[in-house]
């Protein structure tokens, strides 16, 4: 991959990112305006503390502030390993903006997409009813990796299963895959819990639970900390007829609904909405095809367009067959409900998003799909454009900074192109 090619490639992934954080933000301050709970929280501790799976007896890094008469040192291994009979804690925390109040709930088996779930479920039971007594929905900012991942189907199960028991209604805005620092938890919450513990052995679940607990700041944080002695076990498999049904559950959002999405409470005699993805939708119209592989959107010819097409059907055919092997094995969803889309087309709109001369939103219009569908194609082959050449390359190095967003702004980027060809010609 060229210079050129990274440069792009970076640029719209910071763009989309920057927006994507921007408008998690605002809806955060919304809600919290309208007395909603808003739960920019609901991940896994990182090892900033306590560790991955922190063992339950002294560390070996020596801490000046245990509490150890003089000429007794506390004695600890000099390294840690996990052996069958070693206990150790899994913090799962979760922080109520509106409230500035914690709730960590520390697990003993393992973190799971079902942990993540029971710790949410948890919380409402014991707290978040009592907090938002009149509220029907949830706002959840997560990250995107993890137990609560993006692309998590069992994560999602677990969603729909609670917004049933609960009434619910729950909206997810996972942060962009690299942009966790920018969740609010670990600042306001994790970071005062690092406070507490500073110096402190865990001897024990009692000693972890109470020191979280005694979490307090100036400002008014208050962190209540429970013991979860369930058991989670891995490698869970779900069938297709799960998978299709919590994808039917999901309701995905116009902008990125890879990464936002709601999950509504369903009555049990309820039809269930059909899967997104049975359907690829009407076939696309010609002319709208014929209008966005322009030169002046493309940057070559239409021989050359379809050149393009063909050369790069064997890497669609690999990069197909690498997605459903990385499926079967890790059994999340590479499709997160977007629909199918023809090889053509996919390099077409992989295309228009390097070359940025025209919205997705208006190609959408015009091609008659929902913006989701042309985002999560164009994303997922733009790798194919590397093997292309460095002609290529060299087309996709131009980046309109203000494509046009209305078909009339486009007729005239169009005629432009051509009275300029015509005039030098």
């Amino acid at each position: 991959m060229t210079r050129s090619e990274k440069t792009v490639g970076y640029r719209d992934l910071a763009a989309d990112d920057t927006l994507t954080r921007q408008r998690s933000l605002r809806c955060c301050e919304r809600l919290v305006l309208a007395d909603q709970p808003v739960l920019p929280g609901l991940r896994f501790s990182r090892p900033a503390f306590l560790q991955i799976r922190p063992h339950l007896q002294p560390r070996t890094r020596p801490i000046t502030s245990w509490p150890c008469p003089k000429g007794q040192p506390i004695t600890a291994p000099d390294h840690d390993f996990f052996r069958p009979d070693t206990p150790f804690a899994i913090p799962y925390g979760i922080y109520d903006l509106g409230r500035d109040s914690g709730w960590v709930n520390v697990g003993t088996d393992r973190n799971t997409a079902a942990f993540a779930v029971e710790s949410l479920r948890r919380w409402w039971k014991v707290q978040g009813r009592l907090d938002h007594p009149s509220t029907d929905r949830l706002l959840v900012t997560a990250d995107a990796g993890g137990a609560n991942s993006a692309d998590s189907r069992l994560f999602k199960m677990g969603l729909a299963d609670f917004a049933d028991e609960s009434g619910l209604s729950i909206t997810v805005m996972h942060f962009p895959p690299g942009t966790s620092k920018w969740n609010k938890v670990e600042h306001r919450l994790f970071s005062r819990i690092t406070h507490s513990l500073r110096g402190q052995p865990l001897t024990s679940y009692e000693v972890l639970l109470e020191t979280i607990s005694a979490t307090r700041t100036s400002t008014g944080l208050t962190v209540q900390a429970v013991l979860d002695e369930n058991a989670y076990p891995t490698g869970r498999v779900l069938t297709r007829a799960e998978r299709q049904s919590a994808e039917r559950r999901v309701e995905r959002d116009e902008f990125h609904g890879e990464w936002n999405y709601t999950i509504a409470p369903q009555d049990p005699g309820q039809q269930p909405p059909e899967d997104s993805r049975a359907d690829s939708g009407p076939p696309i119209p010609a002319g709208a095809t014929f209008l966005l592989t322009h030169p002046a959107l493309t940057g070559m010819t239409r021989e050359h367009f379809e050149q393009l097409v063909l050369q790069l059907e064997p890497c669609q055919l690999l990069l197909t067959e690498a997605e459903r092997q990385s499926a079967d094995r890790d059994s999340r969803g590479r499709n997160p409900g977007f629909g199918t889309l023809d090889h053509r087309h996919r390099v077409l709109v992989a295309v228009l998003r390097s070359h940025n001369t025209v919205t997705l939103t208006l190609a959408a219009e015009l091609m008659g799909r929902k913006r989701n569908v042309l985002s999560y194609h164009a994303g997922r082959s733009k790798p194919m454009l590397a093997f292309a050449g460095p002609e290529l390359a060299r087309v996709l190095v131009f980046h309109r900074p203000h494509p046009p967003r209305t078909l009339e702004a486009l007729m005239r980027l169009i005629e432009h192109h051509d009275e300029i060809n015509s005039s030098s010609s």
